[in-house]
């Protein structure tokens, strides 16, 4: 007789679980039509995006990452015959060129991005100087960070150690 009681009341809770799952919930209104809406920033944040990453500057500095104090080189970009173009000069200690090299990455911050630019190489000054020129017709004013790394041959083709970075208008 007990056994039946509390059958019949787990059933009875069962239904009711069922019943209450099922009932719409408030918060569906705030649901969201298309990814679309998500991705893509509203007046406000895009006016914040905007004012915090300078894509307008042409020129930067470059330091050292281990004083960020001392300068050692400049960046520049810009455009020429519509494509983009960057240029850097930087007084950077000397490396065994057989067994490293430094290379030239430009940072994205939103969305989050990078690529190389490619090795650089020195100038009769003994400078380590890079031009780069893009291929197509892409604007790549949005990668604001310039970071220079030492890299080794034959090792992986990710960024390894940080030497100098800069940022356009920072």
């Amino acid at each position: 007789m007990k056994t039946g009681i509390i059958v019949i009341g787990l059933i009875v809770l069962f239904i009711a679980s069922v019943i209450w799952f099922r009932q719409p919930k408030d918060t569906v209104e705030d649901r969201i039509d298309s990814i679309a809406d998500v991705l893509s920033p509203d007046p406000v944040s895009q006016a914040v995006l905007n004012g915090a990453i300078d894509t307008e500057s042409k020129s930067a500095q470059l330091f050292l990452v281990e004083t960020t104090s001392e300068e050692v080189g400049q960046a520049r970009r810009g455009t020429k015959d519509g494509r983009y173009f960057f240029e850097t000069k930087a007084r950077l200690s000397e490396i065994d060129r057989e067994v490293s090299f430094y290379n030239v990455w430009l940072v994205r911050q939103i969305p989050y991005g990078y690529f190389a630019l490619g090795e650089m190489i020195t100038n009769d000054d003994g400078d380590f100087i890079l031009e780069w020129e893009s291929q197509d017709e892409k604007d790549y004013f949005e990668y604001t960070k310039i970071i220079i790394t030492l890299q080794k041959y034959g090792e992986s083709a990710d960024p390894q150690e940080h030497v100098a970075e800069g940022v356009f208008g920072g």
